[in-house]
């Protein structure tokens, strides 16, 4: 008579420790004819939906700009941002940033009630001709969560600051010694 292969004991009595352990094992629950068995239990989250904004402005002084959906809106170099969106998210931020994707120094606010209204203030004059992007996004990721689990995608504006930029200055010439 030949002794059983020496790892199938070993795998025997793991199976008996088992079964003694946590009992017998348990039949699936036959399905219902037709049904479909669950491949994936992590819930899958809402999609992401697009932002609904009521309005875009930047002001100074007496004039106010509508922002444009599309193309670069010309703003003035001492522009207050505001951002009236449709839905209360206490996660919404406003941020102007510039060509180089550094946030531009700034304070802002924002007031949630039936709808969120965001502004923000530059720290100091945008420079002539500069080029931004005024983005509403979430705190906590790129994308805004309700309150009630709805995710929305970012927004935002492309603005150029008016006037023309400063020419460049040329460098000092160097002096000649003799």
């Amino acid at each position: 008579m030949r002794s059983p292969a020496p790892l199938a004991l070993p795998a025997l009595a793991l199976a008996g420790c088992l079964r003694a352990c946590y009992g017998p094992a348990t039949p699936a629950p036959a399905e219902a004819p037709g049904a479909v068995a669950a491949v994936n239990a992590t819930p899958t989250p809402p999609p992401v939906l697009d932002l609904e904004v009521i309005s875009a402005l930047a002001s100074s002084g007496l004039v106010t700009v509508h922002l444009a959906a599309r193309g670069e809106t010309a703003v003035e170099p001492r522009a207050i941002f505001r951002v009236e969106l449709q839905v209360p998210l206490a996660d919404a931020r406003l941020s102007l940033l510039d060509a180089g994707d550094a946030l531009v120094a700034s304070a802002g606010t924002r007031e949630i009630g039936a709808a969120t209204i965001l502004t923000l203030t530059p720290a100091v004059a945008l420079p002539a001709g500069a080029r931004y992007r005024l983005r509403v996004d979430g705190a906590a990721s790129r994308e805004l969560q309700a309150a009630d689990g709805r995710r929305f995608a970012p927004v935002e504006w492309p603005v150029v600051v008016a006037g023309e930029p400063p020419a460049k200055k040329s460098p000092p010439s160097k002096a000649k010694r003799r």
